[in-house]
């Protein structure tokens, strides 16, 4: 079952060379991309054996509502699990697989409450920013955290903002259009990891980038085709991989989420 949290809590290794570090004044995010709606469908890659190919299908309002389901991919799509996450709220149910989960369970856990469990910033936001390759958190910008370390430096012609606020450390690289003015592109590569233990971290890399401004009639300018997300820890690690299949833009009519009594509630413990 771990694998399957560390896809929804969203939790590889790259070497910069040397920075040039450049003022960090003034500095905001990359233009905003101006979506309502998304549907994607995803084909997922745990990186382990004894998990067979998964598929995500995730809706999404824009910072109201996203709902998923996770699918195993063995010739039939098996239900595995599905969610749905407010702004407040979220409602995560696993369904019962032979060899994998013993029994049919759900979890109901404030979102409040998922920031402390979860080793990065978890939020409806977040998890939306996560699929259209917006920045997990604002690294730009002192508005958001005004005591917060900020830092901009250029390194492999990608800019690097660094805000380091008790106990993590986050970095995200864009690449650019002009290193000389800091121009924002796109959403590369984003590391977050502790201050407190440095062997915990997480990075989620955005890449094989597209232009759907056409198919989204401007929502969109662009989107990653595919995701890398690996979490590492002192004991262990997991990665990720996501590759979008198909997309959608219109309004979503429904977003179904139903737990009969067949699901025993469960609580997650907290670290």
């Amino acid at each position: 079952m771990k694998p399957l949290f560390t896809l929804v809590a969203l939790l590889g290794t790259y070497t910069f060379a040397q920075a040039q570090t450049v003022p960090v004044d003034n500095n905001r995010l990359p233009q905003d991309n101006h979506w309502t709606y998304f549907t994607g469908r995803y084909d997922v890659d745990l990186n382990n054996k004894d998990v067979p190919p998964l598929v995500l299908s995730i809706r999404m309002k824009r910072d109201s509502i996203v709902w998923f389901s996770l699918s195993a991919n063995v010739g039939v799509q098996i239900p595995v699990a599905k969610g749905i996450i407010h702004k407040d709220t979220i409602k995560i149910a696993i369904n019962e697989i032979p060899n994998l989960n013993p029994e049919k369970v759900y979890f109901e856990i404030p979102v409040s409450e998922a920031m402390k469990i979860a080793p990065i910033p978890l939020g409806i936001k977040q998890i939306q920013n996560l699929f259209v390759g917006q920045p997990l958190v604002d690294t730009c910008s002192r508005e958001t955290q005004p005591s917060s370390v900020y830092n901009l430096s250029v390194s492999n012609n990608l800019l690097c903002y660094t805000t380091q606020t008790d106990p993590l450390v986050i970095k995200s690289y864009f690449g650019t259009a002009s290193v000389q003015t800091a121009v924002f592109s796109q959403l590369r590569l984003t590391e977050i990891s502790s201050r407190i233990n440095q062997k915990n971290e997480a990075t989620v890399e955005h890449y094989q980038w597209l232009d759907v401004s056409k198919e989204s009639n401007g929502d969109f300018t662009a989107l990653p085709m595919a995701l890398k997300i690996t979490a590492t820890t002192a004991q262990e690690s997991a990665q990720v991989d996501l590759t979008l299949t198909t997309a959608r833009y219109d309004a979503i009519p429904s977003y179904p989420f139903k737990i009969d009594d067949s699901y025993k509630r469960q609580t997650l413990p907290l670290k």
